[in-house]
């Protein structure tokens, strides 16, 4: 396992934008995301607010450090099983967003985790985007429904079904590239499911290669400008790459 920490290389990168709806009504970006190391490995976290709810974007903001949290302790107890990483998310959360209620801090949270071993979990709940790519193998885990299908639309932290509704994946080591793409719904509604997977490699080939704060800055030009016509809702999206 040794040889994956020593000659691979791990990227992790993202930006948010406040959508045109909320700039015009001065109200708060209701996305969050984060990037984050350390003796875990490498971390990326987003969520979305839930717009209905008076304090979503705290919500959203409170989910990423929550699952930080989650992850820094869980990774401690040796060959822990992921639906416990998810329990410690959910406390963690609840816990931080304390004394407002659930309810008006309901938010949605996707993660990509990979281990200093090379193992990766993924995860999350509600909608929006999460995806892996390994070497030519596409595999999506959110964000791939029928058009007439919403089930999941109420499913999240706060929501009454959200803590059985997580969709979490344990990914072994590889000797292959490896990414995670992961957005929120103001962009992966917007994507035709036949196109994600080559947005994802544009995607990374784009911007990946840039120094990191030019490439924050170059990713939200890019979702200021987002070309969906009267595109209104805010928009997350964060890339964790592994490159041998």
């Amino acid at each position: 396992m040794s040889s994956f920490k020593q000659s691979t290389t791990v990227l992790a990168y993202g930006a948010s934008e406040r959508g045109p709806l909320h700039a015009r009504e001065s109200r708060p970006n209701q996305d969050a995301w984060m990037k984050a190391s350390g003796g875990f490995g490498t971390l990326v976290v987003v969520c979305d607010g839930l717009g209905s709810r008076p304090k979503s974007h705290f919500g959203a903001q409170q989910a990423c450090q929550a699952t930080r949290e989650a992850v820094t302790r869980w990774s401690k107890s040796k060959d822990a099983p992921p639906n416990l990483l998810v329990r410690l998310i959910e406390i963690n959360w609840h816990l931080r967003v304390h004394p407002h209620t659930p309810e008006e801090t309901a938010t949605t949270c996707l993660f990509a985790l990979r281990q200093g071993s090379g193992k990766w979990i993924v995860g999350g709940l509600g909608d929006g985007l999460l995806a892996v790519v390994t070497g030519a193998n596409w595999q999506c885990y959110i964000g791939e429904r029928p058009e007439d299908n919403f089930a999941n639309e109420t499913d999240a932290l706060g929501s009454r079904l959200g803590s059985k509704k997580w969709v979490v994946e344990e990914l072994p080591a590889t000797s292959e590239p490896r990414f995670a793409l992961l957005a929120t719904d103001g962009i992966g509604d917007d994507l035709k499911p036949e196109k994600v997977e080559a947005f994802g490699h544009w995607f990374c080939k784009k911007f990946g290669p840039m120094p990191p704060r030019s490439r924050w800055h170059s990713i939200r030009q890019s979702l200021r400008h987002w070309p969906t016509p009267r595109h209104t809702d805010d928009k997350t999206i964060a890339v964790l790459h592994s490159i041998p």
